[in-house]
């Protein structure tokens, strides 16, 4: 008895995943370009996005040292294959960061525009933000989950390993960024 051809092998499941997350970065990015009201929006608050760009330089940063640290030991080729992966992470964990930080400035923008958000309410967390803290975090952008796991979830929890206090205070600052972002965006 043959076997049914399954719909698309593991590997044309993670290219067609990278490459729709790559032109939804693309289309991000086009619309930075020509979108008036998106670019104005991020360019008046250039005082709050600087320090948001500092920090996912910094968490990049991070990410890749956590990985260094992590194949960092008696045997060279682990080392080196760690020296070799830190570039790489620190890409794709920008990638990631800048990808969804620009996502939600947009969202953010569109709302400021139209007066109201689109689409589907703020998650429980986002709603709980806004009535205890007076911060409107909005919808939650976009994500892609499987290179944010890759690239910032996974070397943040060996980073959590290796240097635990390094770790919660960044966890710290990514966490309560988005907060005092949208306290001081009003």
């Amino acid at each position: 008895m043959a076997i049914p051809h399954q719909q698309g092998s593991a590997q044309e499941r993670i290219g067609q995943h990278l490459l729709g997350t790559l032109n939804g970065a693309m289309a991000l990015v086009q619309r930075y370009r020509e979108v008036d009201g998106f670019r104005r929006y991020v360019r008046r608050r250039l005082r709050l996005v600087v320090p948001a760009l500092a920090l996912i330089l910094l968490t990049g940063f991070a990410c890749a040292m956590a990985v260094v640290m992590l194949l960092l030991g008696p045997q060279p080729l682990l080392a080196l294959l760690g020296l070799l992966l830190a570039p790489l992470v620190l890409a794709g964990s920008l990638f990631v960061q800048l990808t969804v930080f620009f996502a939600w400035l947009e969202e953010r923008a569109l709302a400021r525009s139209l007066g109201h958000r689109t689409g589907p309410a703020p998650g429980k967390f986002a709603a709980w933000t806004q009535q205890k803290l007076g911060a409107d975090l909005g919808r939650m952008p976009p994500v892609p989950w499987v290179l944010a796991a890759i690239f910032v979830l996974a070397p943040i929890a060996v980073l959590t390993q290796l240097a635990p206090k390094t770790a919660a205070l960044l966890i710290v600052l990514l966490v309560l960024w988005p907060i005092l972002y949208a306290r001081l965006d009003r």
